[in-house]
């Protein structure tokens, strides 16, 4: 079933999920609905690299990620129960990212570049993984939603905003955005 997706300035983003102590059938569901709902959020410009649960208004624990970043044509997902970050590296890159629940716009963010995460599987396995480059900044991004924060939080200036134009191309803008400025928390992250 696709589900609606929660957007800014929505509160409900701001609060924090809770751990998923068993995965029933409900659990599953909610991930065969957050696949759903991303595969028909994509569009010729622009496609979902994951969903967290908050982001259809469900504040558990749980992750969708897309298996492959580089084939939008890919519909295969992995699913991430309980999802933490056990290691973050020192060393940070910079680069655009944007989210389902901030339609219309894209920031430069700085995140760590490797980290190591643990979490579970729908059926109950624990799965240790080390990340890298675009899936390490994902999944912060994903972990971020649980904690009740958004990358529009890290924006440091306008000069780190691009707004998707009409012509489906990022564009600068010169003031941060009503509809950013209204939603953000500002973090030292």
């Amino acid at each position: 079933m696709i589900r609606n997706i929660v957007t800014i300035p929505d509160a409900a983003l701001r609060l924090k999920s809770k751990r998923i102590g068993q995965v029933d059938d409900s659990i599953k569901q909610l991930a065969e609905d957050m696949i759903e709902t991303t595969l028909d959020w994509d569009h010729d410009s622009e496609f979902g690299a994951a969903l967290a649960a908050v982001q259809v208004g469900l504040h558990v624990k749980l992750t969708v990620v897309r298996s492959n970043f580089d084939d939008a044509t890919d519909q295969t997902f992995l699913t991430f129960v309980n999802p933490e970050i056990v290691q973050r590296s020192s060393e940070r890159v910079t680069d655009i990212e944007g989210c389902l629940s901030v339609p219309g716009y894209y920031a430069r963010i700085a995140r760590s570049k490797r980290i190591k995460v643990k979490a579970e599987t729908l059926d109950g396995q624990e799965i240790r993984i080390s990340l890298e480059g675009f899936a390490a900044r994902v999944f912060q991004h994903e972990v971020d939603h649980m904690q009740g924060k958004l990358f529009i939080d890290m924006i440091k200036g306008p000069e780190d905003i691009l707004e998707l134009g009409e012509d489906q191309k990022l564009h600068p803008v010169d003031t941060i955005p009503d509809a950013i400025l209204s939603s953000r928390q500002h973090t030292h992250d």
